[in-house]
């Protein structure tokens, strides 16, 4: 777990000081960072569309929140092979794509996405978007993808447990409350530092970053692992943010956070 932290305080850190040192020849590092966002926008639809699966999964980082759920690579693979055996055709286009830029890091594409189930079929329209994170290298990888529609249907179906620095984490991880959503920062939970760390305020800080946050689904049997529960959130550094796992085991208590550093 040590070596998680280490390595997720060097990827929120590091690159960036880096990439700043890298980019003063750059005549426009934000254009150069936009090129890779669309480059890969690009290289998804098409990926898509030709069930390309070893290059779709090119275009994400290890972990993404994925319709609001937050995902391994392998569970992103996987969620795409089951959707390409299900579906025998499908085809999708983009347009009215609109960059918005969070820093020098991090940037969130909205465009219209029209999908096709059927052939010869009318499109469907949904209003979608997707965060990116630079790799310093010219690039960008999805870090986050959903669709308006998604996110409506979600918010009315799905409720929020409410938390606070008192609950056990036995108390918030538990059969009861699966499938609620956790909205939760280290800060609220202390009261901007007038209480001592609460247990789920300590499961936070295990990411290394005070102002990392809660902000997903309870999940059981995480990743396979009878009785372990899991839920998302973001490690937020000083310039950039990054998707990460919390995980907590009730009986054995074991706690533990998978970020995107993780060799595993």
């Amino acid at each position: 777990m040590k070596k998680s932290v280490f390595l997720l305080l060097a990827t929120l850190f590091l690159p960036y000081s880096l990439g700043l040192a890298q980019k003063k020849g750059d005549a426009d590092p934000i254009q150069a960072f936009k090129e890779g966002c669309m480059r890969t926008l690009k290289t998804w639809n098409d990926a898509i569309n030709s069930r390309d699966e070893g290059k779709l999964s090119s275009t994400y980082c290890k972990i993404v929140r994925y319709y609001q759920s937050y995902l391994t690579i392998e569970e992103v693979d996987d969620s795409h092979a089951k959707f390409f055996k299900k579906n025998d055709y499908y085809h999708q286009y983009y347009d009215n794509v609109k960059v918005n830029f969070i820093n020098e890091c991090q940037a969130q594409l909205s465009f219209d996405k029209h999908v096709q189930m059927e052939k010869d079929k009318p499109y469907k329209t949904y209003h979608a978007y997707m965060h990116f994170l630079t790799d310093y290298q010219g690039g960008a990888e999805i870090i986050g993808e959903s669709d308006q529609t998604t996110d409506t249907n979600l918010e009315k179906k799905h409720k929020i447990l409410e938390v606070d620095n008192d609950m056990t984490l036995n108390d918030i991880f538990c059969e009861e409350n699966v499938g609620k959503k956790i909205e939760a920062s280290y800060w609220d939970l202390v009261e901007n530092g007038e209480k001592e760390d609460g247990p789920l305020a300590n499961l936070i800080l295990i990411s290394g970053f005070p102002r990392s946050y809660i902000d997903g689904f309870i999940v059981k049997d995480y990743n396979g692992k009878k009785g372990t529960y899991a839920c998302g959130g973001y490690a937020v550094g000083s310039e950039c943010q990054a998707p990460i796992i919390f995980t907590y085991n009730p009986t054995t208590k074991e706690k533990r956070i998978i970020s995107i550093a993780d060799d595993e």
